[in-house]
Order: C-alpha cells, then sequence, then structure tokens
C-alpha cells in the first residue's frame, strides 16, 4: 500500500470492510476470476471501453455493504475516499466508470447483483 493509501486506512474506525478489500482485492480478484468476471461483458463497439470486472464487483459489494443508489455509487466512487482507495483510483478527478458501466445494455449496478457478478462476488 502507498502512504496515502496508508494514510487513510489508519482512518477508517469503523467501516472495516474498506480495510479488507483494499487490502486483499488483488487476491480476491486474482487474473482467473477477473478472466471468468469478463465473460459476463457483452461485446459492443459502442461506448466507453470496459472497466476493469474488480472494479465494477469492488463497487457492487460496497453498494450493498453502505446500501447506496446505483447515482449514489458514482458519486461517492469520486468523494469518499474509502471508496477510492478501495476502487483503486485515488488519483482520478472523474468517476472510474458510469452508471451504464455493468453491462453494454447499462442495466444499472443493483440488476447485476442477482446475475453472475453479485453470485459469484458474494
Amino acid at each position: 500500500m502507498s502512504t496515502a493509501e496508508q494514510a487513510i486506512v489508519q482512518r477508517i474506525r469503523r467501516a472495516k470492510l474498506f480495510v479488507f478489500l483494499a487490502t486483499y482485492r488483488h487476491e480476491l480478484f486474482d487474473e482467473a476470476f477477473q478472466a471468468e468476471l469478463v465473460q459476463g461483458y457483452g461485446d459492443s463497439a459502442l461506448g466507453q471501453p470496459p472497466v476493469a470486472p474488480a472494479q465494477l464487483a469492488l463497487a457492487i459489494i460496497l453498494q450493498a455493504y453502505i446500501g447506496v443508489s446505483d447515482d449514489e455509487v458514482i458519486e461517492v466512487a469520486v468523494m469518499d475516499r474509502r471508496w477510492r482507495l478501495v476502487l483503486d483510483c485515488l488519483d482520478y478527478e472523474t468517476p472510474p466508470f458510469s452508471k451504464g458501466a455493468p453491462t453494454a445494455g447499462g442495466i444499472g449496478f443493483q440488476p447485476l447483483v442477482g446475475r453472475w457478478a453479485g453470485r459469484r462476488c458474494v
């Protein structure tokens, strides 16, 4: 962990899931598991480049943990340093993904929890 990441971790008192996910995200989402998650993406030449599946999966886990809406996920991914720590985007000035990022069809984060990523990640 970088010095900046360690400083954030030291300030987290109650929501220890953030610390756990930031510490172990690379073990939880190894290359093989990320390749499995990529299978859930639909091929499309339109839109933005795909977001790392681990980043989306972590956002879904945090969304369920905190209980925020799809719109709030985008907001906290920019505004909350704990989320940015877990999503590995401390230096981003814009959201790491959009509301439509989970699938090419843009079904949002919550419906995805009941599909492939939600069942496999939990």
